[in-house]
Parts: structure tokens; C-alpha cells; sequence
């Protein structure tokens, strides 16, 4: 598994000219993701830290185009990051209907950490989606009902 140090991820956001205010919110989510991971592998719990890091930091590195999972996701994997790619695949919420949606636990916690930070600040699950809300002009009660049963099941 070839996976990407925190630097390397940092310096692929940068040459990649992802803008400055996504890569502040890329770190705020792996600060989030770092948190949750520490607190399950010290519950005995079984994660790779490395590639929940790089799925945080990597999972918005084309933020600023159309379609920017799955375009990000295809972008980390031409880097030779496959791992790291099918976990940036997994943080939409437009997907949470999908059958196998989040099968991994690194998977579901770069999920969660994502929708812990609104911008570059940490926040509650009911105010990142109250802003979801406001900026997209639609309803996310069932995402929110999902994610807050996903931060249950990781933060028991």
C-alpha cells in the first residue's frame, strides 16, 4: 500500500494550486479524523492512522471544480495513491443511499471528520449541516440522521 506522508500530501494541495482556504479546511479535517483515530486504536480498535491522514488532508484537493470527489479522487490515483483515492471517493453526501457506501473504517471517519468542519473551523454536525443548508438551498435531515448514527458508532 503505497500511502503519502502528511508533507507529501501538503505539497501535492499546493502544486496542485488547490486554494488556500480548502487546504485550511483539508487540515481541519484530518485534526478531526487524527482525534477520531486516536481514540479507536486506543479502544483496541484496528485503523490505519496513515491513510485516514491522507484521505483528510487529500479528500477536496479539486475542491474547485465540478464533480470534485470523483475528479479528485481519479487525480490521486494517476499520483499512484489507490487506497488513498478510494477513500476521497467516499465523502459525498450525495452517495449515502449506496448500498456499500462506507465499507471501511478509515473510510467512515475521513466521512465524519469532513462533516465536522464548516470552512476552516471546527464545528457541531448541526451547524456544518444548517450551513450545508443555507449555501446548497436544500434539505439534509437524512444526511445528518446518517452521519450523526456514524459519529455514534465511532465515538461510543
Amino acid at each position: 500500500m503505497n500511502i503519502p506522508s502528511k508533507e507529501e500530501c501538503l505539497k501535492l494541495l499546493v502544486s496542485n494550486e488547490t486554494p488556500a482556504n480548502v487546504i485550511e479546511h483539508c487540515k481541519a479535517v484530518c485534526k478531526v479524523a487524527e482525534e477520531t483515530v486516536d481514540k479507536l486504536i486506543s479502544e483496541g480498535f484496528n485503523v490505519n492512522k496513515d491513510l485516514v491522514i491522507a484521505g483528510a488532508l487529500l479528500h477536496d484537493i479539486e475542491r474547485h471544480k465540478k464533480n470534485h470527489v470523483q475528479v479528485g479522487a481519479d487525480l490521486v490515483k494517476s499520483l499512484g495513491f489507490p487506497e488513498v483515492a478510494e477513500v476521497i471517493s467516499k465523502h459525498s453526501l450525495y452517495e449515502i443511499e449506496e448500498k456499500e457506501f462506507l465499507k471501511t473504517v478509515e473510510e467512515k471517519i475521513v466521512f465524519y471528520a469532513d462533516k465536522r468542519v464548516k470552512g476552516p473551523e471546527i464545528v457541531s454536525l448541526q451547524e456544518r449541516f444548517e450551513d450545508l443548508e443555507k449555501r446548497y438551498k436544500e434539505n439534509f435531515d437524512k444526511e445528518l440522521a446518517f452521519t450523526k448514527k456514524l459519529e455514534e458508532e465511532l465515538l461510543k
